[in-house]
């Protein structure tokens, strides 16, 4: 394994994203923070992607294999990384200018944390954002004791926490959980989930409020346009959770997460497109998880809100020396 001698390796799987990939890898090429490599792992394209990201010359690092998809992808990058830190970002999304700035600032300001969370806007493909391209802003985040003890949704309908382009995590506990892998050799959807619940007993766990740091693009190819694939994906995370894949953390944060995002997708995109069956399967396989799930969330509505936004300053203190907060504002529930 190398070591580690710059903050950030970007990981970036590519297959067939060839109108979205010069955004992409432009967006990290133009980061005001400059302590970072790209690492783009090509997945077997056909569509000309190789030839874009061979355009780039030494600007960035270039990978190859058989198709085998982007949790193979990541692995495979991962173990090139120098980085002491990796970010996931999609070759169809993009990061705005600022976010490695941010990123950075909350890890020296938070002594290191192992596990960060940035916030996607969602942006529909062909428009952009109704108020503009964000802007960068003072740093606001909240400390969770981690992933799975967060006491407050993360997001809201236009902007989310979850995701693979959300995850900063440190490189040294990314290889510690053994990555991507998994108990079995097949890989499928949800490998976002798959990953928090690897990740989710590791903290302090720091999300970021303020600013977005990346673009979520919603397109016909997304993942969220296969519902049974998903689905499929959720049962396989309640099987490896039920083969005790799944260890560092408590039993029942990881049900509650597991539970409510078959409760979500199953209501949402499941039974509201017409797939009843669909929807009825996955409920019946993650039962338990999914009341325990809905016992956590009415529990939530009575619990008093305990983690308050932390706004950083401009110039955090170096490593170590903890955040100086010169503004509190109340954990408000969304």
């Amino acid at each position: 394994m190398n070591s580690v001698s710059i903050r950030f390796s970007i990981l970036m799987p590519v297959y067939n994203r060839r109108p979205y990939l010069q955004q992409a890898v432009d967006s990290v090429l133009a980061q005001t923070f400059t302590d970072y490599e790209l690492i783009t792992v090509d997945d077997g394209s056909t569509d000309g992607s190789v030839e874009l990201l061979n355009s780039y010359g030494e600007k960035i690092k270039i990978l190859h294999q058989s198709h085998q998809g982007p949790e193979v992808a990541r692995n495979k990058a991962a173990a090139f990384a120098e980085g002491e830190y990796l970010l996931f970002l999609d070759s169809d999304d993009f990061l705005f200018p600022f976010a490695l700035a941010t990123f950075d600032q909350v890890i020296r300001s938070f002594d290191s944390p192992p596990l960060l969370l940035g916030t996607m806007l969602f942006l529909q493909d062909g428009q952009g954002f109704p108020n503009g391209m964000p802007k960068a802003r003072p740093t606001e985040v909240f400390k969770f004791r981690n992933y799975l003890s967060k006491t407050r949704p993360l997001g809201d309908s236009r902007r989310s926490a979850n995701g693979m382009g959300s995850m900063v995590v440190r490189k040294s506990v990314f290889h510690e959980v053994g990555g991507m892998r998994r108990s079995t050799p097949d890989t499928f959807h949800v490998e976002d989930t798959h990953l928090f619940l690897k990740l989710g007993g590791y903290g302090p766990c720091i999300f970021i409020n303020e600013p977005p740091t990346y673009a979520y693009r919603q397109h016909a190819s997304n993942s969220t346009k296969n519902p049974k694939a998903i689905a499929d994906g959720i049962l396989r995370l309640a099987y490896s959770e039920r083969h005790g894949e799944y260890l560092r953390s408590s039993k029942i944060d990881r049900y509650a997460l597991i539970g409510g995002r078959a409760a979500h997708w199953a209501y949402r995109y499941c039974w509201g497109r017409k797939q009843k069956k669909l929807a009825i399967r996955l409920l019946a396989g993650t039962a338990p998880m999914v009341v325990v799930a809905l016992f956590t969330k009415f529990l939530k509505k009575f619990s008093k809100a305990t983690n308050p936004a932390i706004v950083l300053p401009e110039n955090p203190p170096e490593s170590g020396m903890g955040p100086t907060v010169f503004q509190v504002t109340q954990d408000a529930r969304r």
